[in-house]
C-alpha cells in the first residue's frame, strides 16, 4: 500500500496537471467582440451602420434559453443595429402573466404584431396597407431554432391570441453559416429586417 507521502505527491502532480490544462484553456479562449458578440478575428462590426437605425417600431425578441448560448445566434447582431429602447430581448420559454405582466399587456394591444407563420397569420404588407402612415407598431418575434420558436408559440396562449403576421416574401437566406430548414426560411435577424423594412416603409433596411 502506498504511504501518505506518495499519495500526497500523486495528488499534487494531478492538481498541477489540471492547473496546466485550465491555463491552456484560458489562453486558448478566443477574445469576443463586445458589440457583435463574435470572435474578434471574425468581427462583423464593419458591416454595421455607423449609428443605430432610427425606427418607430419597437422589436421584442422572445429568445429560447438554448438559443442565447449559441455562437451563431443573430440577436446580438440585431441589437447592435438598433437603439437600446427599440430592441427588447426576453429569455424564456414559458411567459407567464405573473412574471411578464408588461409583455401580456403589450400583446393585447392592436398595435402589437406577433411575427409567426401561423395558419391565421395575415400578410404583413396587407396590415400596413390598411393602416395609417403614422401608425407605430410593436413587433414580437419568437427566436430559436424552428422547433424552439414553435415551442415558445405553442406554450403561450397570449401569443396565439395576439394579432399574428407573416412574411410572404420570395427570399432566400443569406445567413449561410447556419443551415435553414427550407429554402425560403430566414434567420431571426433577416426576418426582422424584412419586417422592419415593410413597417417603416424603408427598403434599405434589408441592406444593412
Amino acid at each position: 500500500m502506498a504511504d501518505r507521502g506518495e499519495v500526497a505527491k500523486s495528488l499534487s502532480e494531478v492538481n498541477k496537471s489540471k492547473g496546466n490544462e485550465n491555463s491552456k484553456k484560458t489562453r486558448a479562449k478566443r477574445p469576443i467582440c463586445d458589440r457583435c458578440k463574435r470572435p474578434a478575428k471574425v468581427c462583423l462590426c464593419e458591416a454595421f451602420p455607423d449609428k443605430p437605425l432610427e425606427i418607430s417600431t419597437t422589436v421584442y425578441v422572445l429568445q429560447h434559453p438554448e438559443e442565447r448560448r449559441r455562437t451563431l445566434t443573430t440577436v446580438p447582431l440585431l441589437a447592435a443595429c438598433l437603439p437600446e429602447d427599440k430592441c427588447i430581448v426576453y429569455n424564456d420559454v414559458r411567459y407567464s402573466q405573473e412574471k411578464y405582466q408588461a409583455l401580456h399587456k403589450l400583446l393585447k394591444s392592436p398595435q402589437t404584431l406577433v411575427l409567426y407563420p401561423d395558419a391565421n397569420a395575415t400578410d404583413l404588407r396587407e396590415v400596413v396597407k390598411e393602416s395609417s402612415s403614422s401608425q407605430k407598431y410593436n413587433l414580437v418575434v419568437p427566436d430559436g431554432t424552428w422547433r424552439q420558436a414553435r415551442l415558445i408559440f405553442k406554450r403561450n396562449d397570449a401569443l396565439q391570441q395576439a394579432r399574428k403576421v407573416q412574411l410572404n416574401e420570395n427570399m432566400r437566406s443569406n445567413y449561410v453559416i447556419r443551415t435553414q430548414p427550407t429554402k425560403n426560411s430566414l434567420s431571426t435577424l433577416e426576418a426582422i429586417a424584412v419586417a422592419l423594412s415593410i413597417l417603416e416603409g424603408r427598403d434599405e433596411i434589408t441592406e444593412v
